[in-house]
């Protein structure tokens, strides 16, 4: 149960505007050291400022990227990493390096990945999983913070699995671990995912109508499946939003079906509500996993960390 993890907080919608690292060091199943220092960045989206608190003004003064990874690489050592939707926090450190240049070869788990594998819930997201499991999780969106609920929640599946390691939980949930090093990395997936398989042929079809296959990219996290959009977005257009997901190769549908995939939410006024706790989108999709089905839920800011767009792509 030796492992660090990890968690970036952005300035923007750039993957390489990380403003604040967090490093919590586990040993034994508990937190022995940790490491956390904000980063300098010039421009700060007013979306991520509302989620994360971080200013222009608090890091004006902070080192840049380069300095701190240099403490951070000494803190990490040779120990395998771990974070919560690992995909954004590991294209975050590789895009933030200007040099691309890593002392260390390293191999990460995400512990979105391992909760998708063992839990039966709808939302994964961190405050999603760490309530399932009874974790104490502040819900400020601290990179310090996050990285300790990640490592709790990674500390709690290997003892419900009564493993000793995040190999032999990944191993045993048939889950690849991810690799990083100055060549680039590779993601940490399920072993028995089918990829972009999912579409009919005419939904294929709807699909490349509206964007070209030349425009789209494959990624794991939509290619293949039919998403619906509930709320108001505060960091994007819904029609922003499903371009995204067409580029990213999945079908944004208008309404929960037997055949939904994943739910997206926004912010939902209560008057709009009228005194529900979820709108009527969201309901059907409780009911329907209920129902046996498995449709996942997904807040914006898991969405916005899940459009993993590659570098240098120009669709």
């Amino acid at each position: 149960m030796d492992f660090v993890a990890i968690d970036f907080e952005t300035a923007n919608e750039d993957r390489g505007s990380a403003c604040e690292i967090g490093l919590v060091r586990f040993s034994g199943g508990q937190v022995v050291d940790r490491f956390q220092s904000l980063i300098y960045q010039d421009y700060f989206n007013p979306f991520n400022v509302a989620l994360h608190g971080i200013t222009e003004k608090k890091v004006a003064k902070a080192p840049s990227f380069d300095d701190v990874w240099a403490e951070a690489e000494n803190f990490i050592g040779d120990s395998p990493l771990l974070a919560h939707n690992a995909g954004f926090d590991i294209s975050v450190l590789c895009r933030s390096l200007e040099l691309g240049v890593f002392r260390n070869d390293y191999t990460y788990f995400c512990s979105l990945v391992l909760s998708r594998r063992m839990l039966d819930i709808p939302y994964f997201g961190l405050p999603g999983v760490t309530e399932h499991l009874g974790i104490e999780y502040p819900m400020i969106h601290r990179a310090d913070s996050d990285a300790e609920a990640a490592g709790k929640v990674a500390i709690a599946l290997m003892a419900n699995k009564s493993v000793g390691s995040l190999h032999e939980l990944a191993e045993l949930l048939r889950v690849n671990p991810g690799t990083l090093n100055s060549d680039g990395f590779s993601g940490s997936r399920y072993k028995g995912d089918p990829g972009g398989s999912g579409l009919s042929m005419a939904e294929k079809k709807k699909l490349n109508d509206a964007v070209p296959e030349s425009e789209r990219y494959e990624d794991p996290d939509f290619a293949g499946k039919r998403i619906v959009f509930t709320g108001k977005l505060m960091s994007m257009t819904q029609d922003a939003a499903e371009l995204a997901v067409m580029k990213a190769g999945g079908l944004p549908t208008s309404g929960v079906s037997k055949k939904t995939d994943m739910l997206v939410f926004g912010y939902q006024h209560p008057s709009v509500l009228k005194g529900k706790a979820l709108s009527g989108k969201r309901q059907k999709a409780e009911d329907l996993r209920a129902s046996g089905l498995d449709i996942e839920t997904v807040d914006e800011l898991q969405f916005m960390q899940m459009l993993n767009v590659p570098e240098g792509y120009e669709g």
